[in-house]
């Protein structure tokens, strides 16, 4: 049998044998073909990528930058003097001199005798020489004396090192050819040409900058044109006046300071000029893509900061060697205030650019991230801030809002969904016998009642996020006075900044529709104008509200927690994260926390103080006192402010204090509290934060340890139009060296009054303080402000 196969060719229409295509039956039939064209050429789709890698044309081809002319190098004249040696030597040299005229710093043309050059060069550095030549032959006493005595001389103008290179540049100077003396005399008047051309510059730059942040894009580049012209011609004369000569004489100790000054202002004008191109590109790319979310604007102011930012900081950092004297007269205290704010803007510009770092970490991640956004009403204070009347579910990718959901029905949609019954702390059982989600945000450490926000979350919804963001009503007031005012048609209600608050309070309490029973419907409605409001913003309006935002957070007007590990640092690094802070083993801390139960919306009417004093025994111990005043300007019977202010007040002290006395408190009646049935679970977290210590026998003053504090915690109760103080005093864990120092944090949702003083036993007085604002007294200090932020305050004292 043989083994080859046969091969059949088939038809290509039909696949069948023994036919072609040509005689093929099936091309007679009713089946369609596909035709299938082709060119020579190919068209283009919009889906297919190009990868012939064509580049575009950059776009900084299109920005003016500086460029230096062309100038024509300056002939000098050049003496020989080898020729000039040859020549004295034919001479007799006790009768030649030599007459030459120089222009002298006043102007005016002097003859002056100059004897053989090498011989003054031998006079000028004789001391040296001799010096030098009794040291090779042992007199090394004689040698140290002589050199103490001339560095006890120069010691009070500039150091030793200085002077050597000093007499160096006088023989330089002196080596020179003629020419070159009389450039000496001219360099101060050179100088100040330069500071003239510079100070022009820095004007224009000022006003560069003001028009940019008035997206005045116009001005803002033809002031900036004008400046770069200015400081190209303070080049120029630095080139065409002797740059050399310059460079030696600014090691002089007579015009050295001025000259390396006025070099100084030279450097950090281009600097600044050259931050402020970045940032008048970056404010007009931002007008001409007005289609870009606010993230995205954000994103790409943020960008041109970045690059911004290290030249201003090189500008800043020239502008410390410069002194105010070397300018004009009539511009010293306004250069002076420029250093001063210049030096601000810079800070303002790295938390601004931390900002968009932080909000792109956050939200600009390809995956959906979720996020819990609980508004809290700080006219119901609570330990984070206010009490949790309502809150969203916040879906965001790549930077934009992709869902924003607002429940109607507040906090209190999520009651009775619990799949959890859990005891409530000690005085919220003066609510509720059980702990629920309006009230979970009990803790004082922000990320930990974060943490226990989504835990109340995922137990009532069965859903979990990413991350918590508490945003006090105030916050509110800051957008509105950006966007301007906003309204719901369907309630017949505008609020703006000045009135937002009180109105939807009013909306929400009393005039919400009570069949529906969804008060917070209001929220839902004005949201989406807010929303769109941020995409209609022009670069001055995003830029203030970028200013508004970051003002709020180093205020604990918003506080974040994200769940990732790497954001959640970068908040805690920029201050946002609401935390407890930890402190020095041996630093003093003090933190006020009031917790409204009952006193329903009272706290918009009180007004707080907080007088902390630290003595330092003579044994080296420290007692502590403090106060905690609390006013109520509300008028009895108005709803909701003209009731009684009921609140839990807690004071966090360094952890191990002891409390010696306290006062001043009034404890609810018994027969109110609510007892937490038998079967509730004692919740864990609850345990593993509030460690109980005791309770003070003589003021009922509950110890606690929290968050690496020890907190005394008692009841304060305020009728309207009246004042309530409570007092705290305790000896701190740690005695006292020479240094004192004191954390203040204060709570989000109230600004205090502030003041503390530290007191030393007699024989002690300030020789240093960390704050400006501190007034040092005989054996102390003192320092006195409104704690709307966190504050630092420390004294060096000595015997």
């Amino acid at each position: 049998m043989s083994n080859e196969i046969k091969t059949v060719r088939k038809c290509s229409l039909c696949r069948q044998a023994g036919h072609t295509k040509k005689n093929c039956s099936a091309k007679n039939t009713s089946k369609k073909f596909v035709l299938v064209g082709i060119q020579q050429t190919h068209q283009k789709s919009p889906h297919v990528i190009n990868l012939k890698n064509n580049k575009p044309e950059p776009i900084w081809n299109s920005v003016k930058v500086f460029s230096e002319k062309k100038v024509e190098p300056v002939r000098r004249e050049v003496v020989d003097l080898a020729a000039m040696v040859r020549d004295r030597r034919a001479c007799n040299m006790e009768h030649v001199t030599w007459n030459i005229r120089f222009l002298s710093h006043f102007g005016k043309f002097k003859v002056v005798s100059v004897f053989y050059l090498p011989s003054l060069i031998s006079h000028l550095l004789s001391p040296i020489f001799h010096l030098v030549k009794r040291w090779f032959i042992g007199v090394k006493n004689d040698l140290s004396d002589s050199v103490n005595e001339i560095r006890d001389r120069i010691a009070s103008v500039f150091t030793f090192k200085k002077f050597a290179y000093s007499v160096i540049a006088v023989a330089l100077l002196a080596a020179l050819p003629f020419p070159a003396v009389g450039y000496y005399s001219s360099v101060k008047d050179t100088s100040a040409r330069v500071v003239e051309a510079s100070t022009n510059a820095f004007l224009s730059l000022q006003s560069s900058t003001v028009a940019a942040m008035n997206a005045d894009l116009g001005q803002a580049e033809y002031d900036l044109n004008a400046a770069l012209e200015s400081f190209q011609a303070a080049d120029l004369i630095l080139d065409k006046e002797h740059r050399a000569l310059q460079y030696v004489a600014s090691v002089l100790p007579i015009i050295g300071r001025q000259v390396k000054s006025r070099q100084h202002l030279l450097v950090a004008g281009h600097h600044l000029a050259l931050g402020n191109t970045y940032l008048v590109k970056g404010i007009e790319e931002i007008n001409k893509q007005n289609q870009l979310s606010l993230g995205d604007k954000i994103g790409l102011l943020a960008d041109y900061l970045r690059s911004a930012a290290p030249q201003y900081e090189e500008a800043l950092t020239e502008l410390s060697g410069v002194s105010s004297e070397v300018v004009p007269a009539e511009y010293q205290k306004s250069f002076v205030d420029f250093k001063l704010l210049f030096a601000a803007f810079v800070n303002d510009l790295r938390d601004l650019i931390g900002l968009a770092d932080a909000l792109e970490a956050g939200f600009g991640h390809d995956q959906l991230r979720r996020y819990l956004l609980v508004f809290q009403n700080n006219d119901e204070l609570r330990p984070t801030g206010g009490f949790m009347g309502s809150f969203a579910l916040l879906d965001v990718q790549k930077g934009k809002i992709v869902n924003l959901d607002i429940p109607g029905g507040g906090t209190y949609d999520l009651q009775g969904q619990l799949d959890e019954y859990v005891k409530p702390p000690l005085p919220l059982q003066l609510l509720t016998k059980r702990w629920e989600f309006q009230d979970a945000n009990w803790f004082s450490d922000f990320p930990t009642a974060a943490r226990k926000i989504e835990w109340f979350y995922q137990h009532g919804r069965g859903v979990t996020v990413d991350g918590v963001i508490a945003i006090n009503a105030t916050v509110l007031e800051r957008l509105l006075s950006v966007l301007g005012p906003v309204q719901s048609a369907d309630k017949n209600l505008v609020i703006a900044s000045s009135d937002a608050v009180e109105k939807l309070q009013r909306q929400i309490e009393f005039d919400y529709n009570k069949n529906e029973n969804k008060p917070k419907e209001v929220l839902s409605e004005l949201a989406p104008q807010i929303l769109a409001g941020f995409g209609k913003l022009d670069t001055v309006g995003v830029m203030r509200l970028v200013s508004e935002l970051e003002d709020a957070l180093q205020k604990k007007e918003i506080q974040l927690y994200f769940n990732d590990n790497s954001t959640q640092a970068k908040m805690v690094e920029f201050g946002w994260a609401g935390g407890i802070s930890p402190v020095a083993a041996t630093q003093d801390y003090l933190s006020v926390v009031n917790a409204n139960i009952h006193g329903q919306k009272s706290d918009a009417k009180i007004k707080q103080s907080i007088e902390h004093q630290a003595v330092v025994q003579a044994d080296g111990s420290i007692i502590d006192t403090v106060f905690v005043r609390r006013t109520h300007t509300g008028v009895v019977g108005v709803p909701l402010y003209g009731v009684n202010s009921v609140d839990y007040l807690r004071i966090y002290v360094p952890e191990g204090s002891e409390l010696l006395e306290a006062g001043g408190f009034t404890f609810p009646p018994e027969d109110v509290f609510q007892v937490p049935e038998d079967w509730y679970k004692d919740d864990v977290d609850l345990a593993k934060q509030e460690k109980e210590v005791g309770i003070h026998p003589q003021s009922g003053t509950r110890i606690t340890n929290e968050f690496g504090k020890t907190a005394f915690g008692n009841w304060m109760m305020v009728a309207p139009g009246n004042t309530a103080t409570a007092y705290f005093v305790y000896r701190l864990p740690f005695k006292a060296g020479s240094r004192y120092s004191l954390l203040a944090q204060k709570q989000s949702g109230i600004d205090s009054d502030f003041t503390t003083q530290v007191i030393y036993p007699d024989g002690w007085s300030p020789v240093w303080s960390a704050d400006d604002g501190m007034q040092l007294a005989a054996n102390g200090a003192a320092y006195s402000g409104v704690l709307d932020e966190d504050k630092v305050v420390g004294v060096v004292m000595g015997r």
